[in-house]
């Protein structure tokens, strides 16, 4: 028996078989409801309104006549831009498209030149938010119609491209993707994905006839770039190829974060690759309140969890780098402890009126960034490098373009000692699939990668489990900021309890005696830092705090030149450190080590200059540092011929 539905608000009439489930239904008509959990109905976010009821789409069976209102969808901030490279004049009217597992993106370039783009969600989404379940629907019997959605949606991508560009007769188009991609595009089968050894089908470059893919490719070439691996695909080819790896002598990290995370650590040597299944938690699915980052998206949070909305409309839901920052702002104010427990006894972190992190959303995350720094780790192991010794870091996509390279750090996602290094590069995958599409010795370049790359099968390495349980956990506060201040290169740190720290008026006495001449004279000293007991009280609101020391030796018993590179490393690397946690604790209290040379001169009695930045010492509040170090397990004195500089930050 034949069921009429009626769809709203696009008042469309579709005719379907009896007991067809919805989503099927909707999708024969071109209309894809996302269902990131593949439809078994998990994920809640299928959610239509049948007959006035809101139901699951993918739960709901068409077994009469009904009217249902899809709700109306907004596009998602979708990257096109990526890293600037060459395109060659001569190209003819070429086409290069990224199909990517969530969203797809189109370049049509002449002359050396991009003349139109064109992006969109992915339209398989409708079979699951990850790569894994269109997997899983291609091997159950569902291959063709993946492939007959994405050819659908790419040429009517192509078709507005030219259009627009009011162009016709294409010479070449380059495709790239992630093996699953590529493969379903193509119309190959995919159960090559579903078994060790995962061995990709496309292995080498190869140059087709457009036009017995889509239509509008008629008479053009059609280059096909290969897989490095089974999960690692002709877009980390195009990547590498887009940011010069395979011509770089740095030690090179390039990492494209989405519902799978491909890494690639190396340089013109050699490269080693990886991927690892991060799921769909950093680009908001699998999250209570998750979404992509569209209208009504938090796409940041302050420090103060103030929340910035996309479209500065009500928040209605929190998408991947707005979960970043929410989580790493609860890390730093002790929300959650190592193991991801949110400290709240009714175990949620609200955000906005109705949007808030629930524990299993904390875990989502914590899984997802366990398998990303445990990925990137065991490629440095395997290579035989530190993670500091690396020293470029290329983030590619949406998700890593957008996100805090800060709030990565903080929530290990990506290793702290490498913030500084951390550039965004856009669309690497659509900058290389350019290059390849214009570039006629590109495709053999980008062969070439393919063949070079290394890849390491991380669930076969006897280190794997331990180093993913171990990168799943959160770094506390103080460990967090003891560790920033050993990669800035402090030769001591230890935690600090505020308890422990008493002003003493004998101190407070030295600083009297005015021997540096500082004493009245600057800002951050007596008398002007206050009283003692103004300092202690100040000491006193804090509970937690970071010591650090810088030592250096002397080759005799009094070394003056000593005595000043080492202090002049020590303050270097203490203001670093200052402005680094000020930066998330904008009221900590950073005391260094003598006064504050931040200025040349002291602007007293004129405003402080830069009063964001100015740091008081450890004896101008009366500290005497030797007790303070005894008392928090640090040693002061490390033999002869040494000097030790010490400094603390109360958080």
């Amino acid at each position: 028996m034949l069921r009429c539905i009626t769809v709203l608000p696009e008042k469309r009439n579709i005719v379907v078989a009896d007991d067809a489930p919805l989503t099927d239904a909707l999708g024969q008509a071109g209309i894809f409801i996302h269902a990131s959990c593949g439809g078994n109905g998990k994920c809640g976010k299928c959610k239509v309104v049948v007959d006035g009821r809101e139901v699951l789409a993918c739960q709901t069976v068409v077994d009469r006549d009904m009217t249902v209102v899809v709700p109306s969808s907004s596009d998602g901030v979708i990257l096109t831009k990526g890293i600037s490279v060459a395109l060659p004049a001569d190209g003819g009217l070429c086409l290069a498209v990224d199909i990517g597992t969530t969203t797809v993106a189109a370049y049509l370039i002449e002359g050396g030149s991009v003349l139109a783009t064109r992006s969109c969600n992915n339209p398989q989404a409708a079979f699951g938010a990850d790569v894994v379940s269109r997997i899983h629907h291609g091997v159950k019997g569902k291959a063709a119609e993946l492939t007959a959605v994405i050819r659908s949606c790419v040429e009517d991508m192509t078709r507005k491209v030219l259009k627009e560009a009011g162009k016709c007769g294409l010479s070449r188009v380059c495709i790239v993707g992630n093996p699953a991609m590529q493969q379903l595009f193509l119309g190959l089968p995919v159960e090559n994905l579903t078994e060790i050894p995962f061995r990709p089908l496309l292995t080498a470059a190869e140059i087709c006839d457009g036009g017995d893919y889509i239509p509008a490719w008629s008479g053009a070439a059609l280059l096909t770039v290969p897989d490095i691996a089974g999960y690692i695909g002709a877009d980390t080819v195009a990547g590498i190829l887009a940011t010069g790896m395979d011509k770089e002598d740095k030690l090179t990290l390039l990492v494209d974060i989405g519902t799978n995370g491909e890494m690639v650590l190396g340089n013109k040597d050699r490269m080693v690759a990886c991927a690892t299944a991060a799921g769909p938690a950093l680009e908001g699915a699998g999250i209570r309140f998750g979404m992509q980052a569209s209208s009504g998206a938090i796409d940041r949070v302050g420090k103060d969890f103030s929340c910035h909305v996309i479209g500065n409309t009500k928040a209605s839901g929190i998408c991947g780098s707005g979960l970043l920052d929410a989580v790493a702002v609860a890390l730093s104010k002790g929300l959650i402890n190592e193991r991801g427990r949110i400290l709240r006894e009714e175990r949620i972190i609200s955000l906005a009126d109705g949007v808030f992190l629930t524990q299993e959303d904390i875990r989502q995350l914590q899984q997802a960034k366990g398998a990303i720094a445990a990925g990137i780790r065991l490629m440095a192991q395997h290579l035989g490098v530190c993670l500091g010794d690396i020293e470029k870091v290329y983030l590619a996509g949406a998700f890593g373009t957008f996100m805090d390279p800060g709030s990565a750090c903080r929530v290990g996602l990506l290793p702290p000692e490498l913030e500084d290094r951390i550039q965004p590069v856009g669309n690497a995958a659509g900058s290389g699939a350019m290059q390849i599409a214009c570039a006629k010795e590109a495709l053999a370049r980008a062969d070439a990668i393919a063949k070079a790359v290394k890849h390491l099968e991380l669930s076969t390495l006897p280190d794997w489990a331990r180093c993913f349980a171990q990168s799943m956990r959160f770094e506390n506060e103080v460990d967090y900021w003891r560790k920033k201040a050993e990669f800035l290169g402090f030769s001591h740190t230890a935690a600090m309890n505020p308890a422990t720290l008493v002003a003493r008026e004998d101190v407070r006495a030295m600083c009297a005696a005015d021997t540096c001449r500082a004493y009245g004279k600057n800002w951050t000293c007596p008398p002007h830092c206050g009283t003692l007991e103004q300092c202690q009280q100040h000491m006193r609101r804090f509970s937690r705090g970071v010591l650090v020391q810088t030592v250096g030796t002397m080759e005799k018993t009094v070394e003056t030149r000593a005595y000043r590179e080492t202090e002049k490393r020590h303050l270097h690397q203490f203001y670093a450190l200052a402005e680094a946690v000020r930066a998330q604790h904008p009221d900590a209290l950073c005391l260094g080590s003598g006064g504050c040379r931040i200025c040349p001169t002291c602007a007293y009695p004129d405003p402080c200059r830069f009063p964001g930045k100015a740091c008081a010492s450890m004896e101008a509040y009366g500290l005497f540092v030797t007790d303070v170090c005894r008392d928090n397990g640090l040693d002061y004195h490390y033999g002869d011929k040494t000097i030790t500089y010490t400094a603390c930050i109360l958080l």
